[in-house]
This record gives structure tokens, C-alpha cells and sequence, in this order.
């Protein structure tokens, strides 16, 4: 494999490892969601009397956005290092058929 391939595959294993991570997030993104305080009838009075359930509940939102988020992240990183693989391989080829072209002609003359 020439130094390309290796560079190429390697960003596409990278690609597969950041895939992986944003499926790893998505289902404690997810399960978040309906971990919501509902007031008095979760929490202790008291503990409603001072707002526990609403900073656990701007808490748990903040949680559940910023695994979100991470997973969108995570998710365009790996479809960006696809995308810089195919490119890199789309390149090569040209290169390859530019040099042998010209190899051709020079042989030609």
C-alpha cells in the first residue's frame, strides 16, 4: 500500500471511530429527556420551596443539549474525514493517470 493509502485508510478509521462515538452518546442523549423533575409531586416540599426541581431541570436540559450536540459533532467529524478520504483518493487517481499519460506521450516521441 503506498504512503496515500495508508493516510487514506487511516482517515477512514478515524472516521469509523468518531461514528462510534456519537453512537455511543446517542442513546444517554436520549435517555435524558424524560428524567425531568415535575415539581412538588417529585421532589419534597422543602426541595420545591427552593427550586431544586428547577435547577435540576436546567441541569438536566443543559446535559441533554451538550450530548446532543455531541453527537451531531462527532457525527460530522466522521462524514468530514469520509469526505477528505474520498478527496485525497480522487486526487491520487488523477495524479496516476496524469503521470501516465504524459509518461505515454514521452515514449511516444
Amino acid at each position: 500500500m503506498t504512503d496515500i493509502g495508508v493516510a487514506i485508510e487511516a482517515l477512514r478509521s478515524d472516521a469509523r471511530i468518531w461514528e462510534q462515538a456519537a453512537e455511543d452518546l446517542a442513546d444517554p442523549a436520549s435517555a435524558v429527556g424524560p428524567l425531568a423533575l415535575n415539581g412538588s409531586p417529585d421532589v419534597m416540599m422543602y426541595g420545591a420551596d427552593i427550586g431544586i426541581d428547577t435547577t435540576y431541570n436546567e441541569s438536566r436540559a443543559a446535559i441533554e443539549d451538550l450530548l446532543g450536540k455531541a453527537v451531531g459533532y462527532f457525527r460530522e467529524l466522521a462524514d468530514t474525514l469520509v469526505s477528505v478520504a474520498a478527496n485525497y483518493e480522487e486526487g491520487e487517481a488523477e495524479g496516476a493517470t496524469g503521470f501516465r499519460q504524459r509518461e505515454s506521450a514521452l515514449e511516444g516521441e
